[in-house]
């Protein structure tokens, strides 16, 4: 049955105009735990609280067309007129990749605009593909039927600490431990009568576009689809920044992230962690 039903989907997306594009937008949410707050003053704890509420909470527009998507935040005017922008350390606390995402869906090549500590970086990478299941159930998004597929895969465990280093004599700091991991399941949603091989932040390899995602502790979710809109859309890939792979630009956030704990251990006492899962 299941084969069936990726025949036809299959069969229905390639029936499509190559003309096809549209905009998709959504709405993305996820939760960590904080109980680290717990050992924060009232007024401390609820301050960083409402940033990882601002952190974890947003919307994005997906540009797309039969040969590529672009994808990126919804910018929101703070007040005082002033955009969201420079450091946070929130961006180390999961969600959808940050930044401006280019992919194209002919090369399978990615192009990810990201910002790091006022340095822009492009991650041009290959996709990788998924090994989607489909599980045969279907539902209803807006006006749109949506068929689940699934994929399991393993996540790993990360704590982001806030705290001081041991002062020198005491006792020494300890090899870094092996990464805890363990297996979810990632659960898609996505309509083939939007005839598009994508999705939000890196999702997609589907016989049609993404609608929702459930990635663990990250929900996203589609509110508004407009296809074909009469002003024509132009999608190109982010050019001005400093050319990287994944592997390079996750070494140079690792080192930044600890870099940035070792500052913050050295002006505030106490320890505490948060726990971020991907």
């Amino acid at each position: 049955m299941k084969k069936i039903l990726l025949l036809f989907l299959i069969f229905n997306f390639n029936g499509f105009s190559q003309d096809f594009q549209g905009k998709a937008y959504y709405m993305s949410k996820t939760s960590v735990n904080t109980d680290f707050t717990n050992n924060l003053p009232p007024d401390r704890a609820k301050y960083i609280l409402g940033m990882m509420n601002k952190a974890l909470e947003k919307n994005y527009i997906l540009d797309f067309n039969s040969n590529s998507s672009y994808f990126e935040v919804e910018e929101v005017l703070e007040a005082g007129g002033r955009q969201g922008g420079g450091f946070n350390w929130m961006q180390f606390v999961g969600g959808p990749d940050g930044g401006s995402l280019h992919k194209d869906l002919q090369s399978k090549i990615y192009t990810n605009k990201k910002e790091l500590f006022g340095k822009i970086f492009l991650v041009k990478d290959s996709i990788t593909p998924s090994k989607w299941v489909m599980t045969g159930e279907t539902k209803q998004i807006g006006i749109y039927n949506a068929y689940k597929a699934t994929i399991t895969k393993e996540v790993e465990e990360r704590e982001f600490n806030f705290g001081r280093r041991p002062t020198s004599g005491g006792e020494s700091e300890s090899e870094p431990e092996a990464p805890k991991m363990r297996e979810v399941v990632m659960s898609a949603w996505f309509t083939p009568e939007i005839p598009v091989s994508t999705g939000p932040a890196m999702y997609g390899g589907l016989p049609g576009l993404i609608l929702e995602i459930n990635d663990d502790k990250t929900i996203i979710l589609c509110t508004k689809v407009v296809l074909n809109p009469k002003v024509k859309i132009k999608i190109k890939a982010p050019s001005k920044g400093k050319v990287v792979t994944k592997s390079e630009f996750d070494q140079i956030a690792k080192d930044k992230a600890k870099e940035m704990q070792e500052m913050y251990q050295g002006r505030r006492g106490g320890r505490s962690r948060v726990l971020i899962r991907h």
